[in-house]
């Protein structure tokens, strides 16, 4: 959710200006980033109907390979997609309107030629460190779906750089609904585990053709195979490339690491409450990435403006974290009960730990934007490193006698210190782009209310964790601790005043 950002001076404001320069991008990205949300929340529904009757059809072991795979394909998709992203829709916002499509197409063209590398090495070192043969199968039929999910992500840069956000969520909701459908028909006429892989392929494809047939009129959907414009893409990015792929590996590292020094039960207990976090926390990155096209544009045109729409970002994403947090501690017992069922009680001690990285998780992907935004790529590579190292040397060490607990604690850990390494390095840049914290002591008192009503109260954990929520919220609009930019957005107070 971009903050309210003002006019660069001197902007012309004609109509044919960039909507990126225009007094009404920040209302723009804010309405765009809440429909994304609002978009992610429907997906999410389609995916927690659907994920009981799967959890419960395949059962620990067999659910345990499925989130292997899973989690082995995230790896190679954080490792193929190398920041091409984030990137992408950088170096799309800053080009003429003549000068985009070409770039797409080679931009869809690299994308293609990583994933089939990476895939293919997903299902060869799968083989060869003894994973079951499901899994090195799974592994090649859900990267087929990697494939087709990551060129759609890649055409769908120009959707985003432009904030046509409405269509990105559309596009989302289409993901999460066909693979939902897919996953309950699976379940409904009692298949085996390898089709479950099959149907990451069925919503690939049927998101990069409803992607296609949006973007029909552009011109320049062909991907383009150029070498020499893949090396000067590549050694562009190659430092973020490097900290998005381990950016990526570290969070699912712990997974895979249970998966060969623990049991398959334990490995089945700590995907189910996995599921579930990675499921909200995407939320984050829908949030910020809504504003990213317009951070860019400031760091390249107006320090003033930069600064002032990361301290008011920092104060959204911070007022989000911490409710995320309390809401879900409150209502874990709740969220495994629907989602994986009574076999899964275990899990719910698991959640409980993995939500409290959800408040980091909201302050990486704010801290994340700003560092890309002005070029810190090496920085960003050397916090995730730390991350990475983190979830490693915590994994081996807690997993083995704490089981699903420890992976969980080595996750959270990890979160917590790219968050302190992202915020050291803005202060690195430029000391004037840590934020100021006092929108923190605004939202302590309804965040210790509503922790000490969760304590004390013997409600059922659903109603806990509404009543947590309120109470948090509450505080935070009593004490004015919600920026009023987001108020005015959605007032739609951000006109640009009629000329002539």
């Amino acid at each position: 959710m971009a903050p309210e950002l003002d006019t660069p001076a001197g902007a012309d404001r004609s109509d044919d200006v960039d909507v990126l320069d225009s007094g009404q991008a920040g209302g723009i990205a804010i309405r765009g980033g809440m429909i994304r949300t609002g978009g992610h929340v429907a997906a999410l529904a389609m995916s927690l109907a659907s994920a009981p009757f799967m959890i419960r059809h395949l059962g620990e072991v067999d659910y345990g390979y499925y989130m292997t795979v899973s989690a082995i394909l995230f790896i190679v998709g954080g490792a193929t997609e190398a920041g091409l992203t984030q990137l992408g829709v950088k170096r799309y916002a800053a080009l003429d309107s003549a000068d985009r499509p070409e770039f797409l197409r080679v931009l869809v063209g690299l994308r293609l030629a990583l994933t089939v590398v990476g895939v293919a090495f997903a299902a060869a070192f799968s083989a060869v460190t003894g994973q079951p043969a499901v899994v090195v199968a799974g592994t090649a039929i859900m990267g087929l779906g990697l494939l087709l999910s990551l060129t759609q992500q890649t055409y769908a840069v120009s959707l985003s750089s432009q904030l046509k956000l409405g269509w990105v969520a559309g596009l989302d909701f289409i993901a999460s609904f066909s693979l939902a459908v897919a996953t309950i028909f699976l379940v409904v006429v009692g298949a085996s585990l390898i089709p479950f892989f099959w149907a990451a392929v069925f919503s690939g494809g049927t998101l990069l053709t409803v992607t296609l047939l949006v973007l029909r009129q552009d011109a320049g959907l062909l991907p383009r195979f150029d070498l020499p414009q893949w090396r000067s893409i590549m050694r562009e990015i190659l430092p973020y490339a490097l900290a998005a792929a381990v950016g990526l590996i570290y969070f699912r590292l712990a997974i895979v690491i249970m998966s060969y020094i623990s049991t398959d039960r334990e490995t089945g207990i700590y995907s189910a409450a996995q599921r579930i976090v990675e499921a909200v926390a995407a939320l984050p990155w829908l949030v910020t990435s809504a504003g990213f096209p317009i951070l860019a544009r400031a760091a390249r045109d107006d320090e003033v403006r930069l600064r002032s729409a990361l301290q008011r970002l920092f104060e959204v994403t911070l007022l989000l974290g911490g409710g995320a947090a309390i809401i879900g501690v409150a209502g874990a017992k709740f969220a495994v009960a629907v989602v994986a069922g009574p076999d899964f009680k275990d899990s719910v001690a698991v959640l409980q730990i993995l939500v409290c990285s959800l408040l980091m998780t909201f302050l990486v992907a704010t801290w994340s934007s700003a560092l890309l935004s002005i070029g810190e790529y090496r920085r960003i590579l050397w916090a995730n490193l730390g991350a990475l190292v983190t979830t490693g040397v915590l994994s081996l060490a807690l997993i083995p006698s704490l089981g699903a607990n420890g992976a969980a604690i080595a996750t959270v850990s990890a979160e917590t210190a790219l968050a302190l390494g992202y915020l050291v390095a803005l202060g690195h840049h430029d000391r004037r782009l840590v934020p100021g914290f006092g929108v923190a002591l605004r939202l302590l008192p309804g965040a210790a209310l509503a922790t000490a009503f969760g304590l004390l109260a013997s409600l059922p954990s659903v109603v806990e964790s509404l009543a947590c929520g309120a109470i948090y919220f509450g505080g935070a609009v009593l004490l004015r601790a919600v920026p009023p930019e987001v108020l005015h957005a959605l007032l739609r107070r951000d006109r640009e005043p009629p000329t002539g």
